[in-house]
């Protein structure tokens, strides 16, 4: 159930708290729509409630407001962002988050890649690319995906406001050679006044500490990243196979059995053994 229109998160509490007259099992709050598809076939059929929180904040605030009135048997799930990389706990015993940067880096991580790469890619070309970088596909995702992984965490550490919509791979990858255009992505940053400069930029990016590369990247760059290699590098996709388009298989590749093997399963069986007999999976 979901309410359409804006939300805070009063109106999410609410809407768990009056969903619990129709409802007696779980309820799993996610951030969004592409959340919602992802879960939607993996929780338990009439034991777990989706509801869409409409953002992380949102998501974190309905499960305060709900922790406060003693509500029992909500969990809200949430990407990490970059609050492992700063130390940020969880707020609360009953929200759960990823541990890598967000969803889509979980389905990149996952085997559903290679199942994605199978359908949509064409096997010489990706043995060619891997020869020639020496690592996996997975592994050059990473490398390009930090490129602006990175400077989305500098951004976040300093305070900079940089419109990351207009710094994308779309615009700072190379169709023909699948590589980032460093330089020019720097420059741009700059040149939307929110870094004072390009050596503060470049000290600031020297300066990052040795981290996860998968709490770093960003999953939807990494997805755009695997878009644009598709489109000439890694395959032959069309122009019209979109970003979500790509998200979707991968949601739709990734194996059952992997999510109760891998992290969420474990964090969600541990919630559900403190919570009984509240049921997600």
């Amino acid at each position: 159930m979901t309410l359409l229109g804006h939300k805070d998160a009063g109106i999410v509490a609410t809407e768990v708290i009056m969903t619990r007259q129709l409802h007696g099992g779980s309820f799993l709050i996610v951030e969004g729509e592409d959340d919602h598809k992802f879960w939607s076939p993996r929780v338990a059929p009439g034991q777990c409630e989706l509801v869409i929180g409409n953002g992380k904040p949102n998501v974190e605030g309905a499960i305060a407001r709900l922790d406060m009135s003693r509500f029992r048997g909500a969990l809200g799930v949430v990407d990490d962002d970059f609050d492992g990389l700063k130390g940020r706990s969880r707020p609360s015993p009953n929200l759960i988050a990823t541990d890598t940067h967000d969803l889509e880096c979980t389905l990149i991580r996952s085997p559903a890649l290679e199942r994605v790469l199978a359908e949509l890619g064409t096997s010489a070309k990706i043995r060619e690319m891997e020869e020639r970088q020496g690592h996996s596909i997975r592994d050059s995702l990473l490398e390009r995906g930090l490129e602006f992984g990175r400077l989305r965490w500098v951004a976040q550490r300093r305070g900079w406001e940089i419109p990351f919509e207009k710094l994308g791979p779309e615009r700072f990858l190379k169709r023909e050679t699948w590589l980032v255009l460093r330089n020019e992505l720097h420059d741009a940053a700059v040149e939307t006044g929110a870094v004072p400069s390009i050596g503060d930029l470049r000290a600031a990016l020297e300066t990052l500490p040795v981290a996860d590369p998968w709490l770093v990247c960003q999953g939807h760059d990494l997805v755009s990243i695997l878009r644009i290699g598709l489109m000439r590098m890694l395959g032959s996709l069309k122009p019209s196979k979109g970003v979500d388009d790509i998200a979707a298989m991968l949601r739709s590749a990734f194996d059952d059995q992997e999510l109760h093997g891998g992290h969420f399963g474990a964090a969600i069986r541990g919630w559900e053994q403190a919570n009984t007999p509240y049921l997600v999976l």
